[in-house]
């Protein structure tokens, strides 16, 4: 993602708290990942985090860290079918530690059984 640099020589923001809501409605399935936000919108990992931890500060998002990962879930009135952290998608999956190995690609097969 290219960086703008605004009169004063500060960097512009150009993922907004919008744009990654908006990554709600493109995943498959009822939680969002860093990395989804990232691919979705080009921004780098630390401002996917940072984006996600102001919507979560302001109430908007709920997250829970599962599996070495954090996954956040809307809580908005418009969400349908707000997530449950006691969920047994959550609370009853083993914990994975990746050791040296790379894990990130295989996350829905960890989490979910899932071949991906």
């Amino acid at each position: 993602m290219s960086r703008n640099r605004d009169d004063s020589g500060q960097f512009t923001e150009e993922v907004g708290l919008g744009d990654v809501l908006a990554v709600f409605d493109e995943v498959e399935g009822p939680v969002v990942m860093t990395g989804d936000v990232v691919e979705a919108t080009g921004c780098s990992d630390d401002t996917a985090r940072r984006k996600l931890g102001q919507l979560y500060e302001q109430g908007r998002l709920g997250r829970r860290k599962t599996a070495g990962r954090v996954v956040y879930w809307r809580l908005d009135a418009a969400d349908p079918t707000p997530m449950d952290p006691e969920d047994p998608i959550f609370t009853d999956r083993p914990t994975f530690s990746s050791g040296e190995e790379n894990l990130s690609g295989r996350v829905d097969e960890l989490l979910y059984g899932e071949g991906a």
